[in-house]
């Protein structure tokens, strides 16, 4: 049985550019710097109504940075979609940076009316619940401010998306108060519950291509994906883009950075919600992985770029690895077999 490991492939935007090389470099040199971009993408579902209205739209901003459970020989054919740099991680080693699997949701069928449509009520759900714990935190955060709380406390509940569910409310501060430590009893604080509940929302994604139409083709890729922020011996792990850093990485691909990305909360520059994995305890990145794959092409520039710190992977040519074993391969093997068997 092939040994498998973990794949972050780079650069998939612009991969066959004649300036795939030079980004691919570009890119290579940022994580060997500042460690793993997790950038925003605006997922949508929409949740079918049983009386036939217009469909719910669903929306999460998930900030991500990906990888693909691969084996060694399967890795060419994945460089034609998803580009041909890649770091290559131990399994152990990609999971003790946060990493979990990806949840992958079916969309409902055009029939809506079946039982294709529980991926999307769960994930509506799941959005409705973390509202109910964000409104709960924010009235705890009000009540535990520095600022007197009148006894009558204006509340509003509203929602970017759609300003016609806003709704105004006058609450009375002491009932208010008791409820919130009532059902905080004993759970998880309330800040940091909303923002577990969000970290879980990046991890899901649809089952279907729905650009490229394929079928499963997303399920099929075996995705893991660390987008949850954490703390290791007391110290957080991921961390904001410092303004420093901002234009080195504008320097590798503005156009894509620069982007606004409409969100629930109004249209968001890709770069500003970006986020870096350094490394952990002390460990770069860089450090951390297996072995670093380029195209014939990048092999010196790569080499160079990686002496200059200590603990460097390897650098490994793209076209040195074993390649899959395609349906064609197979079915002339088997007419040399059986070619040999008849004039043996």
């Amino acid at each position: 049985m092939d040994t498998r490991f973990f794949y972050h492939s780079f650069p998939r935007r612009g991969k066959t550019d004649p300036t795939a090389i030079e980004k691919g470099c570009q890119l290579l040199t940022s994580i060997r710097d500042l460690g793993l971009l997790m950038v925003p993408e605006q997922i949508e579902w929409k949740q079918p109504h049983a009386d036939g209205s217009p469909s719910r739209v669903l929306r999460i901003l998930q900030r991500r940075v990906c990888f693909t459970e691969l084996a060694p020989h399967e890795l060419s054919e994945h460089a034609e979609k998803f580009g041909a740099f890649a770091l290559e991680f131990d399994i152990d080693v990609v999971r003790s940076l946060g990493a979990l699997p990806v949840f992958y949701v079916p969309d409902p069928s055009a029939q809506s009316a079946d039982g294709s449509s529980i991926g999307a009520a769960l994930i509506a759900m799941a959005l409705d619940a973390r509202s109910v714990i964000a409104r709960m935190a924010g009235l705890q955060e009000i009540f535990d401010g520095t600022t007197p709380v009148a006894e009558k406390l204006q509340f509003n509940t509203s929602f970017t998306a759609n300003p016609d569910l806003k709704q105004n409310v006058t609450l009375d501060t002491a009932e208010a108060k008791n409820l919130i430590t009532a059902l905080g009893h004993g759970l998880t604080p309330l800040g940091a519950l909303n923002s577990g509940l969000g970290a879980l929302l990046n991890f899901f994604y649809p089952a279907d291509n729905r650009k490229g139409g394929g079928l499963l083709d997303y399920y099929r890729q075996r995705e893991w994906r660390i987008a949850c922020e954490f703390s290791s011996l007391g110290q957080q792990v991921i961390r904001e883009v410092a303004p420093s850093e901002r234009e080195k990485i504008l320097q590798i691909d503005s156009e894509f950075f620069t982007r606004t990305i409409d969100s629930d909360f109004g249209p968001v520059e890709r770069l500003s919600k970006s986020l870096i994995l350094p490394g952990l305890n002390g460990k770069r990145v860089i450090e951390m992985v297996r072995r670093v794959i380029v195209p014939t092409g990048a092999l010196e520039q790569a080499r160079s770029i990686l002496s200059k710190i200590d603990n460097a992977p390897p650098v490994v040519d793209l076209n040195s690895l074993p390649k899959s074993i395609t349906n064609t391969d197979v079915d002339a093997c088997h007419s040399r077999v059986v070619s040999g068997n008849q004039f043996g």
